[in-house]
């Protein structure tokens, strides 16, 4: 015989309610705990990549490659990558070099990619 078959309905009712919410405030607290410890985690990590990063790498000497008919493209390509990758970061073309430019698969089909130039051009 079970305890609560003596119970009446209502008593039933109130104590189903507060093992409901008693459930629910175990969980919570446990998210919170390891939302915390997550937290933790990144702090503590974070810093040790924030060390490693200020450590200044030694600079490669610049190559000089000789200015023919068939690489003035490709050299004007590097000057604007370069130019672009200075305004983003904020910072002097002295401060980093380009070293090479490989181009990447396309992974989308060509429909997918001129409805994303036309989504971009309404925006501008």
């Amino acid at each position: 015989m079970l305890f609560t078959e003596t119970m009446p309905i209502g008593e039933r009712f109130l104590n189903s309610i507060a093992i409901t919410i008693l459930g629910m405030l175990v969980v919570f607290a446990v998210l919170i705990i390891i939302a915390y410890s997550l937290e933790l985690l990144r702090i503590m990590f974070k810093d040790k990549n924030t060390i490693e990063k200020s450590v200044p790498e030694k600079k490669e000497p610049v190559k000089l490659v000789p200015v023919t008919q068939e690489n003035v493209e490709d050299i004007d390509l590097i000057l604007l990558i370069t130019a672009a990758i200075a305004a983003d970061e904020g910072s002097s073309t002295d401060d980093f070099f380009v070293r090479s430019i490989k181009p990447l698969a396309q992974k989308d089909t060509i429909w997918a990619s001129a409805g994303r130039q036309q989504n971009m051009s309404k925006k501008m």
